[in-house]
């Protein structure tokens, strides 16, 4: 079979496939919003805390930079002299499977749990985040209690909790890819949607994420689209600005360590290929790449067979994955180094003064009072 053949084969077996999903996408936008309704009615209440809320999250699967926005707001809140305590579902972590709520950090720079209990997202924030209390658990209503109780917060900041439906937040924090805000337009499993574009309303601060990795007017058509459907909502366009080099033992180096040399690199995030592209963005000849799953493991043999591939180094992977191989990787030679990014708001101050007039305008509610509809359960 020719190469038109193959690839002819591939775009038809591409058809039936998008074909099979479309009724079960449908059926998922149908499910979702029959689940909502209740809530929209306020027949069903949503449980609310005794302190303000603030959700990070986005309405596709993938990475949209949620983990360095929930660091970024976290500092922010800490520099206003506020009392934080952040939550994290635990993805990838053993305790994700189980019921409750565990602790990760206590807020004085040292962990409680390991990376494999708590989850590779959730031990990234806590490091992130020294002076910031960190817990985990499936359910935000269990681990927010917990989080009270214990730390008496002054607000309460959620990662990747934008569809955890039954918690009430005072504000949505909403992260799109400007590359594709929507992907294919489809919901799960056709596309990466995990809710409608429409639900775009419910924002109070929406970011296009890689703003620069567009032309500006497809930015800017970008732009008009989110403000049609969140018209409500404060709109920002940020960037993933790469930061330094972290060592195993955590120390920090400016980017300048590595220019020019030859380097191989790994990567187990949600999108391996962007992370890639940063890469190849600075002065590195990278000779490998390999990527791996979301939350990957790693085994001893993986890191072997890495190394294999450019015995002498250095290797380069991301601060999410350097969670998980401080003990894995050989402590003598080749050096492995993780590159922080970090992400750049534009217009910081006024990102900043949004989250000021938050915490001032909702740290006075009667803790008692809930939504249109009834008092929460």
């Amino acid at each position: 079979m020719d190469a038109k053949a193959l690839l002819e084969e591939k775009s038809l077996r591409g058809a039936l496939l998008r074909l099979a999903m479309t009724p079960l996408a449908g059926l998922h936008f149908v499910g979702l919003e029959l689940y909502l309704l209740p809530y929209r009615l306020g027949v069903r209440k949503r449980f609310r805390l005794p302190v303000p809320v603030i959700a990070i999250g986005n309405l596709t699967s993938g990475g949209t930079g949620k983990t360095p926005m929930a660091a970024l707001v976290g500092k922010i809140l800490r520099e206003e002299g506020l009392k934080v305590v952040l939550l994290s579902r635990g993805h990838g972590g053993s305790h994700e499977k189980e019921g409750g709520a565990k602790i990760v950090s206590r807020g004085d720079g040292t962990l409680c749990l390991s990376p494999e209990v708590a989850g590779d997202e959730p031990t990234l924030l806590a490091q992130l985040l020294p002076d910031v209390p960190v817990i985990v658990g499936r359910d935000r209503r269990v681990s927010g209690k917990l989080a009270c109780a214990e730390f008496s917060p002054d607000v309460i900041l959620l990662d990747d909790a934008l569809q955890f439906w039954q918690l009430h937040r005072d504000l949505d924090i909403v992260l799109l890819d400007a590359r594709a805000p929507f992907d294919n337009g489809w919901m799960l499993p056709r596309g990466l949607l995990r809710e409608p574009p429409f639900h775009l309303s419910r924002a109070g601060v929406v970011v296009l994420t890689r703003a620069d990795a567009i032309p500006p007017d497809e930015l800017e058509r970008r732009k008009h689209v989110v403000q049609r459907l969140a018209p409500r909502a404060a709109l920002f366009t940020a960037v993933h600005a790469p930061h330094s080099w972290i060592a195993l033992d955590g120390t920090q180096k400016p980017l300048e360590l590595l220019s020019g040399q030859s380097v191989a690199a790994f990567a187990g995030i949600a999108d391996g290929k962007a992370f890639q592209k940063t890469l190849e963005l600075l002065s590195l000849s990278l000779k490998f790449f390999r990527e791996f799953a979301d939350h990957h493991t790693y085994k001893k043999e993986e890191t072997l067979d890495l190394i294999a591939q450019l015995p002498v180094g250095p290797f380069i992977t991301t601060e999410k994955d350097l969670t998980k191989l401080r003990h894995l990787w050989p402590a003598e030679e080749p050096p492995l180094w993780a590159l922080r990014i970090q992400l750049a708001v534009e217009e910081i101050e006024r990102f900043r003064s949004i989250l000021t007039r938050f915490h001032a305008r909702n740290s006075n509610k009667d803790p008692n009072q809930h939504e249109a509809g009834g008092p929460a359960k």
